[in-house]
């Protein structure tokens, strides 16, 4: 189970959604229509554009917008979002009141739906679908199968480069990219992990602001521990604060994150145990699926190094303490009422400054897209996004190319060989506009 505290991948829907702000099909009559262009009544005519040119583009909207209570930041994309959140669940909702065959698309859309909206049921079932979870964790009995439960929890979900990703809940993140120093094949990059907070900065800034964020983190790990029957909540919620903190300490900055030359490190799968110590590492990547690969690109040495002396310096129980704490995290959107509140409480209100939580049909459209996207999304295309839409789109992006390829040519400082390479490189990208050639 994943929280989706962070905003869900729907890209598919977002581009969708804009074409159709554009000059997609008609809406209800009762749907605001939102005019194409820009909008001039937001501009503040009286900042000089070359003192101000922000202030000047927007100050007069600025002045009159207001964020809605369910969010931390309001702008087009927040109005563009909306929009499309509201398309979505009438398609959505369509499609579970099709009575569409067991197995179809339309009948998973509509059962993700309809699931995530039966609050009455999820009260009914309590801690039911995290428990076999807990019970996994509860039966861990030595090192070799703690390295085994934390390989078991890896995951693709980090991206070192194109969304510049490092957040993972787990101990490590997985990403799978191209080798840096062979192309022609790919690699397995290993990243730090395992933090319930946003980054390492949350539990090593000493200002008075984030002590008082770590202080309200302990309450909220605490108070999850006691939604679930947990004793000695508070002594719990200690030790797992102290042991993110232990495993922050390990982790490399934002900066040096971003810096491919420091992370761009090659280890031998032979070589993990020198270099990593404390860690069982046939049992984790056998766990995690691994064992076959050869080499890793370790992005965050240290963290890994980190993690594994922490896996044989730690109490096998103060790890069993945090992997059940962050299985109810992670389930805690889907369990009763009360898990899904705290976890708002905190993620939503203390970390990122939101209000008020969003209404549930808004979270069940993001689970269903975030579980069944492209499926989802032939449902909007279909009613949102015509083939001429998509067509006008491809034609503008074609011009935008033959704009480059002349640029390309009109370099003075560029050798002709050179840019026969560039002009290669242009004729080798792959564009995609608004949703896949062939659906998944």
């Amino acid at each position: 189970m994943t929280r989706p505290r962070r905003l869900l991948p729907a890209s598919l829907l977002l581009v969708a959604a804009v074409a159709a702000l554009a000059a997609g099909p008609a809406a209800k009559p009762a749907e605001k229509r939102s005019r194409p262009g820009i909008d001039l009544a937001g501009m503040d005519r009286s900042v000089a554009p070359g003192d101000d040119f922000f202030a000047f583009a927007n100050g007069a909207w600025m002045k009159t917008a207001k964020i809605p209570a369910d969010r931390s930041s309001w702008g087009v994309w927040g109005v563009t979002q909306e929009l499309t959140a509201r398309r979505v669940a009438e398609l959505i909702r369509a499609a579970a009141a099709s009575k569409a065959p067991a197995g179809s698309e339309a009948r998973k859309i509509g059962d993700t739906f309809s699931t995530f909206m039966d609050e009455a049921a999820i009260e009914r079932k309590g801690l039911a679908p995290v428990r076999p979870e807990l019970e996994r964790i509860a039966a861990i009995a030595d090192a070799r199968s703690l390295a085994a439960a934390l390989g078991e929890s890896l995951r693709a979900d980090v991206d070192a480069f194109n969304a510049t990703n490092f957040h993972t809940p787990n101990v490590l993140g997985l990403w799978v990219a191209q080798d840096l120093d062979a192309p022609a094949r790919y690699a397995p990059y290993l990243l730090q992990g395992g933090l319930g907070m946003p980054d390492a900065e949350y539990y090593t800034d000493p200002s008075p602001r984030m002590e008082e964020t770590r202080r309200l983190y302990e309450a909220h790990v605490a108070k999850v521990l006691s939604l679930a029957g947990e004793s000695d909540a508070a002594a719990k919620a200690a030790r797992i604060v102290a042991l993110e903190k232990r495993i922050a300490a390990t982790h490399a900055s934002r900066e040096d994150s971003s810096d491919v030359a420091k992370g761009n490190n090659r280890w031998p799968r032979s070589e993990f145990p020198s270099r990593a110590p404390g860690l069982d590492w046939d049992a984790f990547f056998a766990a995690a699926r691994l064992d076959g690969a050869e080499s890793f690109v370790v992005w965050h040495p240290g963290a890994v190094a980190g993690l594994a002396a922490l896996v044989r310096d730690v109490p096998l129980p103060e790890w069993k303490e945090y992997l059940a704490f962050h299985a109810l995290e992670e389930a805690s959107p889907f369990l009763p009422k009360a898990f899904a509140a705290e976890s708002f409480a905190f993620h939503g209100k203390v970390l990122s400054g939101t209000p008020q939580q969003r209404e549930r049909w808004k979270r069940a459209v993001d689970v269903t897209e975030a579980a069944l996207g492209e499926a989802v999304g032939k449902l909007y295309v279909a009613k949102w996004f015509p083939p001429s839409e998509k067509a006008r789109a491809e034609a503008m992006v074609r011009n935008e190319l033959a704009a480059f390829g002349r640029r390309i040519d009109a370099l003075d400082w560029m050798s002709p060989e050179t840019k026969e390479k560039a002009k290669a490189k242009l004729a080798a990208l792959k564009v995609g506009v608004g949703y896949p050639d062939r659906w998944r």
